[in-house]
């Protein structure tokens, strides 16, 4: 059975990579889903002044739960075993990154996305994830 990495953004390409994800699970047995939603890192003193580490704390926290909140509801909805990550940095090289911590068998991910200005189109960051790792990954419309 695989370990499934799926990173998610809130937006309808993520949840289409959960539903072609569960789809497959039929010919594809599935043991877990890591859901993972890569945060734009924000840094005090340059986004605006009066905002503390904590406040940017909370918002990346804030941010990350909601992008989670739809691809979630379907894995519960499922019965699918999942845990979720919100994490911050540059989206390809953290999926990369977390797809190897984890042991992934497989990435999952829609060609586009919601995000940063850098991550504005997942299918550059699904580009350079395809270099960046040499586990099979599945690209969803």
């Amino acid at each position: 059975m695989k370990r499934i990495l799926i990173p998610v953004d809130g937006s309808r390409h993520a949840v289409h990579a959960v539903r072609a994800m569960l789809d497959a699970r039929a010919y594809d047995p599935v043991e877990r889903v890591e859901l993972l939603t890569v945060q734009v890192p924000l840094q005090a003193g340059k986004i605006g002044r009066g905002l503390s580490q904590a406040d940017i704390d909370a918002y990346h926290q804030e941010e990350g739960e909601a992008a989670l909140r739809d691809a979630s509801a379907l894995l519960a909805e499922a019965g699918v075993a999942f845990g979720e990550r919100i994490e911050i940095g540059a989206a390809a090289e953290t999926i990369a990154r977390v797809a190897a911590e984890i042991d992934a068998d497989e990435i999952y991910m829609g060609t586009r996305g919601l995000g940063s200005v850098a991550a504005l189109f997942m299918g550059s960051v699904a580009t350079k994830v395809l270099h960046l790792t040499e586990l099979p990954v599945t690209l969803v419309k």
